[in-house]
């Protein structure tokens, strides 16, 4: 769980306090001094991270101190570095979760920054750019493109005797795909109870989660759309083609697709390096079933400079070399990203075949169809809410009706505050 935006809100309030030169200052400007750079990242995104640092070491650049932090401890251990004074000169963080910390004056707006590092926005996707574009300035700048995709197990595919999955297959193929493959203890398919997860498929139906994607005032996942869609996840589920609350309990999704216990689960590529780890596993990636248009739903982590940080122009530097050619050739090589950069995610370093996912290319056909999820400082905690719902619908069986008149009661409210 996420820290709500209150305590994230409350911490960069303290901020203002904590001692620091002034939000526009930069001390020297030197663009060789040591920074921090703070990620969320399991151990093997790490090692990409680390991988990046020294590249960047080796190209002259200056001195990185690289904070890697578990995923689930990110945004706690930022907002308290925030709060103490002690940020980091650069952090990374997904457009889902940034908006809290550029309402309280912590990030610099980065758009100018790369501009004096010679930086063209233009040779990057759109999408990614529009999500990290708040208060009319590009704040952050994105590392990566990725989109939702199925991710499934070659071998578990073989044994049941299923054909692999094909581009535009339907829902009613995915789920009978799903109940074919759930034999000898083997699920078929994961379905984490996320918005994140939910999205696409309640945009295919042709719903909707809020009212007003840019500014807005309530959800809607009770309307028809959307509940047509959250109607067939919950089908699904009671197939018995996705694990147990038990089960879930033991394992997530992705440990369970490690061992070999599940043939498919739904995730975007920050999977693929602990993947491409696991001993054993043929593993390849699919577009999403559709339940009527194509549609998925972008996942984007950016590069943000921070307000108080010593040296912008340092910091800055190193944001133009990790999101350049070099720095994105090198976490594409590794498995990381779907490169932002369009020259770097139409080259081999991303589509090669002769390292998994084969079908790379599946990340880059579902950009016309992306879809981001609303910016406003009030959506982690509102995440959290739909989450916390849909897990008791996913896991418990409580009724839709009743999951759905708990979100609007506990979420509408968070939309609604100034």
């Amino acid at each position: 769980m996420r820290p709500s935006v209150l305590a994230i809100s409350l911490l960069l309030v303290l901020s203002a306090c904590a001692s620091g030169p002034d939000a526009g200052e930069d001390a020297a400007g030197n663009a060789t001094a040591p920074i921090t750079v703070q990620v969320g990242a399991d151990p093997e995104e790490a090692a990409v991270y680390r991988s990046l640092v020294s590249a960047y070491r080796e190209a002259g650049g200056g001195e990185v101190e690289l904070v890697p932090v578990s995923r689930d401890d990110h945004l706690t251990r930022l907002s308290t570095a925030f709060a103490s004074g002690d940020a980091p000169d650069v952090f990374l963080i997904n457009y889902r979760e940034y908006a809290p910390f550029v309402q309280r004056g912590a990030v610099e707006p980065i758009g100018p920054l790369l501009e004096q590092e010679g930086l063209d926005t233009a040779d990057y996707y759109e999408q990614p750019l529009d999500a990290f574009t708040y208060d009319g300035a590009l704040q952050c700048m994105p590392q990566n493109i990725s989109s939702l995709v199925v991710y499934w197990n070659r071998a578990l595919f073989e044994k049941a005797g299923v054909a692999a999955p094909k581009d535009g297959w339907t829902w009613a193929e995915f789920v009978a795909t799903a109940r074919k493959l759930t034999t000898g203890g083997v699920k078929g398919v994961g379905v984490d109870a996320s918005i994140t997860r939910m999205a696409p498929f309640i945009w295919s139906s042709g719903g909707t989660i809020v009212d007003d994607e840019e500014i807005p005032t309530r959800t809607t996942l009770h309307e028809p759309g959307a509940r047509a869609a959250l109607d067939a996840v919950v089908d699904l589920i009671g197939t018995g083609a996705t694990p147990t609350k038990e089960q879930l309990a033991s394992q997530g999704v992705e440990e369970q697709f490690m061992t070999q216990k599940l043939a498919m689960f739904l995730s975007s590529r920050v999977e693929v390096p602990a993947l491409r780890e696991q001993r054993g596993l043929d593993f390849d990636v699919a577009a999403l079933p559709v339940m009527g248009e194509p549609a998925s739903v972008l996942h984007s982590d950016a590069y943000c400079v921070a307000s108080r940080a010593e040296s912008k122009a340092a910091a800055a530097k190193f944001v133009a070399f990790a999101v350049g050619r070099q720095g994105q050739t090198l976490t594409a090589l590794a498995g990381r990203t779907v490169p932002s950069l369009r020259s770097v995610a139409t080259s081999p370093a991303f589509l090669s075949p002769a390292r998994a996912p084969a079908s790379s290319q599946v990340f880059l056909d579902a950009i016309p169809f992306l879809k981001h999820t609303p910016v406003t400082p009030s959506w982690p905690e509102i995440e959290d809410v739909i989450g916390t719902q849909l897990q008791r619908a996913f896991e418990d069986g409580v009724p839709l009706d009743e999951i759905l008149a708990e979100v609007r009661r506990q979420a509408d409210p968070l939309l609604q505050r100034p």
